[in-house]
């Protein structure tokens, strides 16, 4: 019961919230007139920087590959990065099928598949933390900024503090006890998941990497990362930061295309909003869901309904189905030139 209620509540969430969005009232003549005046140029550059965020994370694989001496064509992974995409959305096994594919297209560079796998979690990893680091200083300034009106220094520095203030817990903490049992919980749990639903799912894939394996090889990986991880700190911020950079103006592009501009503080909230809504539901890429929840969202920004969900369909044109329109066309050139063999699996 529990199993299909987690399938299907996202099919059930859908309808529900477009009852909610369609119920604050949009007039459809108002939406014929907000798609006349859209400006195309602003939808080009959008598609400009999401090109940007995938070259952003490309440079990331790239600096992580260097450390085992390793140098691929920049290209070559870029490509790769969007079939990655591609594959993650279309099949069920979702990131494993893409950590798969990227192995595999890599091996031919004489990247192993050991190092393939973990510069991949690592840069997973890294992505996440880069949004998460941002994600608590936005909040944050956006709640103090409805209530003290903080100016755009003050808010500046807020976030530089909370950023500061967070990655100096985690330094001081790492070594703690009580942070020591919280990562020993973590493994657990996450192992649990890996033994118990995945690993079980794909035995003939995956039967030979028990949760015990992949924590002693990735202990083992992420000791010879760490020294990258210190002696290039500054092109690693850089690409993360980029890529967050990228995404966000690539969203601003959608709202400057009909006309609506807000505070970076607001787009930067908005930004990491989307994210969440973006991750939400267990169809692919969250479709349906995906859009009505993020025409919802914008609506509570002060964007007209209308205007709202252009912008939703705009960005999800922009940043999901183009990419993976392409990431498709761009996996059957790999195959087609990258041929098979037995061996290849991880």
């Amino acid at each position: 019961m529990k199993k299909t209620l987690k399938h299907f509540m996202p099919l059930l969430i859908a309808p529900l919230l477009a009852i909610l969005f369609f119920h604050q009232g949009i007039r459809w003549h108002d939406l014929k007139t907000v798609l006349h005046q859209a400006q195309g140029g602003w939808l080009l550059l959008a598609l400009g920087w999401q090109a940007g965020s995938y070259g952003a994370v490309t440079w990331l694989n790239g600096i992580l590959l260097q450390q085992y001496g390793i140098s691929v064509p920049f290209a070559k992974q870029y490509v790769i990065q969007l079939a990655m995409a591609f594959i993650e959305s279309v099949v069920p096994s979702a990131t494993i099928s893409g950590v798969v594919l990227r192995a595999r297209l890599l091996k031919s560079h004489g990247v192993s598949p050991d190092v393939s796998t973990v510069t991949t979690l690592v840069e997973m990893a890294l992505v996440s933390a880069s949004v998460a680091l941002l994600a608590l200083p936005i909040i944050g300034i956006a709640m103090l900024h409805g209530t003290q009106g903080l100016n755009l220094a003050g808010q500046g520095t807020m976030a530089l503090i909370g950023v500061g203030v967070l990655a100096a817990i985690v330094v001081w903490q790492w070594r703690h006890p009580r942070f020591a049992r919280f990562r020993q919980l973590a493994f657990q749990r996450a192992a649990h998941l890996w033994d118990d639903h995945i690993r079980s799912r794909w035995p003939r894939q995956l039967g030979s990497w028990p949760s015990e394996r992949i924590h002693r090889r990735g202990r083992y990986l992420l000791a010879e990362l760490a020294p990258v991880l210190r002696s290039q700190p500054a092109p690693i911020a850089a690409s993360l930061l980029a890529r967050i950079g990228f995404e966000t103006l690539g969203l601003a592009m959608c709202f400057l295309s009909l006309g609506q501009t807000l505070p970076w503080t607001k787009m930067l909230l908005i930004y990491i909003l989307t994210l969440v809504v973006n991750a939400l539901g267990a169809i692919p890429g969250a479709i349906g869901l995906a859009e009505i929840s993020l025409a919802a969202l914008y609506t509570q920004f002060g964007v007209p309904s209308e205007t709202a969900l252009v912008i939703a369909l705009t960005w999800r044109l922009t940043d999901y189905w183009l990419p993976r329109l392409i990431g498709g066309i761009t996996w059957l050139w790999l195959e087609k030139k990258t041929p098979r063999c037995l061996s290849e699996t991880i």
